[in-house]
């Protein structure tokens, strides 16, 4: 038998959605087996921040070393679909505004490495995205949040969670269909001897990235000054006009008028009576 996804044909259950990440998928690979509790990813920290200690792995049921990523997916309704969806649960009594997430999981090889699922460093806020499951329902829960029914009160209301179960096993998968500006940029992590992720050097990446977009703003200047140049037209002096000639016009010459002249000298009572 190959090792390769087997997807049911006929199941008795199925669940699809397609919407927009509202942050960037959290990653939880590691716990503290001193207190028992709290989930962190081996990204950000190495030691438990609440007492110290080395963190463990977080296991399965059967004890199988595990990583999650966790999201946040609001469906591609559109407005108008969304008002009449809160308008019917404000109608039914108990009614709740649902919120949808999703986990994805992946389990150590059997080389002893564990690495986040497949998907998880391209689901970004923003992302659209496909989920589906086949064979298992969601699990709900209940929270206190924002009442969406009415966006000008303050009031905590509750609200059901839907959690979306994402085992590739059975067949079920995360799709990005489309990213965001930032999830265009290829991410590399470094990682520890056994091919765990590293942590992160924030500031250092911080600094890359501010310097990144300065360089990416003098290049768009650039580009902007070179269209300017090439839809300016080069300026071509216009000749300047030639006045007419002097006309040599008598000063004053009557219907009538004879002119006596005596050499060069005109005499002006010439037709004087």
């Amino acid at each position: 038998m190959d090792n390769q996804t087997q997807v049911k044909k006929s199941v008795n259950y199925a669940f699809k959605i397609v919407g927009y990440l509202g942050h960037d998928n959290k990653l939880f690979d590691r716990t503290c087996p001193t207190c028992q509790k709290g989930m962190y990813s081996s990204r950000e920290v190495t030691r438990c921040p609440k007492c110290g200690g080395a963190l463990g792995y977080i296991t399965s049921g059967e004890g199988k070393p595990m990583a999650i990523s966790e999201g946040t997916i609001y469906p591609a309704f559109g407005p108008k679909q969304e008002k009449r969806d809160l308008n019917e649960v404000s109608k039914r009594k108990n009614g709740m505004a649902p919120m949808y997430r999703f986990k994805m999981f992946n389990f150590m090889d059997e080389t002893g490495v564990l690495t986040p699922p497949p998907e998880h460093d391209n689901c970004r806020k923003g992302a659209k995205v496909e989920i589906l499951t086949m064979g298992h329902q969601l699990v709900p829960s209940w929270f206190l949040g924002k009442d969406q029914t009415n966006p000008n009160s303050t009031e905590k209301v509750p609200r059901v969670e839907l959690l979306i179960m994402v085992y590739t096993n059975y067949g079920d998968y995360v799709k990005v269909l489309t990213e965001q500006q930032y999830a265009s940029q290829t991410i590399h992590h470094a990682v520890n001897p056994d091919g765990s992720p590293a942590p992160i050097d924030y500031e250092g990446d911080a600094m890359r990235a501010a310097a990144a977009e300065t360089d990416r703003i003098l290049e768009l200047e650039r580009q902007i000054n070179i269209l300017k140049a090439e839809r300016t037209p080069p300026f071509t002096p216009q000749p300047v006009a030639t006045p007419p000639a002097a006309q040599n016009t008598p000063p004053w010459e009557g219907p009538n008028q004879t002119t006596a002249a005596a050499g060069n000298i005109v005499d002006p009572f010439a037709n004087a009576k």
